[in-house]
């Protein structure tokens, strides 16, 4: 359902979450980092990490379902999640 301003979710609320679920994992090894100390950072798990962080950011303030998530390896190479 779209809000009062015909908006399902404002772009500034997934931005800011997308930089607070991102930014941990810039400029580090990223298998130093929770759940990749176990689980390998490959494109499919890294989408996987991204679509559950972003759920849980967004049921707080938006009750709306992550449809899937792509992580782009190059130009023309991706790997999406869609949760079930």
């Amino acid at each position: 359902t779209l809000d009062h301003a015909g908006m399902l979710v404002d772009f500034v609320e997934l931005k800011r979450l997308l930089r607070a679920i991102s930014e941990p994992l810039d400029h580090v090894f990223i298998n130093e980092i929770e759940p990749f100390i176990e689980l390998n950072p490959t494109a499919e798990n890294m989408a996987w990490y991204f679509c559950t962080k972003l759920q849980e950011g967004l049921k707080v303030s938006v009750p709306v379902e992550v449809a899937e998530v792509k992580v782009w390896e190059t130009d023309i190479q991706c790997a999406t999640y869609r949760p079930s």
